[in-house]
């Protein structure tokens, strides 16, 4: 929500007060604070201080992708490790077999994972701004 805010708000080069993206979207400052701080620290947006101060987007909203949003907040996901088994072993089915479980269930998970990251490297936060409408969730019968 802030970085569509912030979108919005680009053209205009005007930092936006957090306070302001808080009322609107009827959510905690505090919150907002905590994004802004972790979104500032992956450089794409800038904190200006002072009377007239706020945030602004660090660089195009059309450059920044809700792939560099989610990373900026929740970091790097499906972070499961196989406990050191090798791609060998687990082909054999060698070891623990509850290790092995692990380590099939990681490599799903890590496939889902690249699907979503691609989907969401595909996306700007321009597109979001501007309430794309292109996207939809196919029929039963597009699924083929």
């Amino acid at each position: 929500m802030l970085m569509r805010h912030l979108a919005t708000n680009y053209a205009a080069k005007t930092p936006l007060p957090l306070e302001d993206v808080a009322r609107e979207e009827r959510i905690s400052q505090g919150y907002l604070e905590e994004v802004a701080r972790l979104l500032r620290a992956a450089g794409l947006v800038e904190g200006r201080r002072g009377a007239h101060g706020g945030y602004v987007l660090a660089r195009d909203p059309r450059d920044v992708t809700v792939a560099d949003v989610m990373t900026a907040i929740e970091g790097q996901t499906w972070t499961a490790q196989c406990l050191g088994m090798s791609a060998e072993a687990l082909a054999k089915g060698d070891g623990n077999p509850k290790r092995v479980r692990a380590c099939v269930h990681e490599a799903v998970w890590r496939k889902v994972q690249g699907q979503v990251m691609t989907t969401l490297r595909g996306i700007t936060i321009a597109d979001v701004a501007n309430d794309v409408s292109g996207f939809r969730v196919p029929a039963r019968d597009d699924k083929k």
